[in-house]
C-alpha cells in the first residue's frame, strides 16, 4: 500500500489547473509538452515510493532511466480526464501489467470524483489495499487470488505470463479463465463450494490437452 502520495509543486499545480480550465481538455492532454516535468516528477516520486516494484506485479525493476516504468492511472484517463492528476490515482507500473491492464473499468461506474473507499474498486488498489491481503505470491513468479479483487487483478493483468516466461513454457494455457479458477479454488471454503471450480479446471485442461494433441 502507498504511504506517501506524490504532492504538486506550487508551479505544477497552476499548470493542472489551467488545463482543468481548459474547454477542450481532454485525456489526451497527458502527451501536452508543458506537462512533461509534472509527468517525469509523478514517475519519480511513485519509483522510489513503492520501491523500484510495480503495484501489479510487484516485481522489482531497478533502473535509473524509468522507461521500464509506466505512470498507471488506476481509474484510465479515458474514464474520467479530470482523474488524471488525482494523487491517489496514481502509481507506476511496469509497462506489462500498464498495457495488459490498459483501459479495463476498475470500478462498477465511472465516478466524478474520486473514491477512497477500497470497496469501491475491482482492481487491487495501490493506495486503499494490502497486496498481500489479496494476492499470494509463491516463490516471486506464481500468484494466488485470496480475493475476488486479487482474482480481478491477476486476470486483467495477466500475471500468470511471468511464470510462464520464467518456467520456459513454450504452450501455456491459452484459456486465461484457469488461473482465475485456481485463484477461486483457494477461496472455496468447503468441499461443495470447491467441486464445480475443480470440475471447471478439469474440464480446461482437457480441452488444452486435445488442442496440443490436435496440432
Amino acid at each position: 500500500m502507498i504511504a506517501n502520495p506524490t504532492k504538486h509543486s506550487a508551479v505544477h499545480k497552476d499548470i493542472i489547473q489551467k488545463l482543468l480550465k481548459d474547454v477542450n481538455f481532454t485525456s489526451e492532454a497527458w502527451a501536452d509538452p508543458s506537462i512533461e516535468g509534472i509527468r517525469a516528477s509523478i514517475k519519480q516520486h511513485y519509483i522510489v515510493e513503492q520501491q523500484y516494484r510495480c503495484c501489479y506485479c510487484q516485481q522489482e525493476l531497478i533502473n535509473e532511466h524509468g522507461r521500464a516504468w509506466d505512470v498507471e492511472h488506476v481509474i484510465a484517463r479515458s474514464q474520467n480526464p479530470r482523474l488524471m492528476f488525482e494523487p491517489r490515482n496514481l502509481a507506476v507500473a511496469c509497462t506489462e501489467c500498464n498495457g495488459k491492464k490498459s483501459k479495463v473499468a476498475v470500478t462498477r461506474k465511472v465516478p466524478l470524483r474520486l473514491p477512497t473507499a477500497s470497496a469501491s474498486y475491482l482492481i487491487v488498489h495501490p493506495h486503499f489495499d494490502r497486496y498481500d491481503e489479496h494476492i499470494e505470491i509463491e516463490g516471486n513468479y506464481t500468484f494466488h487470488a485470496l480475493t475476488e479483487k486479487g482474482s480481478f487483478t491477476i486476470h486483467q493483468c495477466q500475471l500468470y505470463r511471468i511464470r510462464a516466461r520464467i518456467a520456459g513454457i513454450k504452450k501455456p494455457i491459452r484459456d486465461r479463465r484457469f488461473e482465475q479458477d485456481v485463484g477461486n479454488l483457494r477461496m472455496a471454503k468447503t468441499v461443495n463450494e470447491a467441486r464445480p471450480v475443480i470440475a471447471a479446471i478439469l474440464e480446461r485442461i482437457k480441452i488444452e490437452e486435445e488442442g496440443i494433441d490436435e496440432g
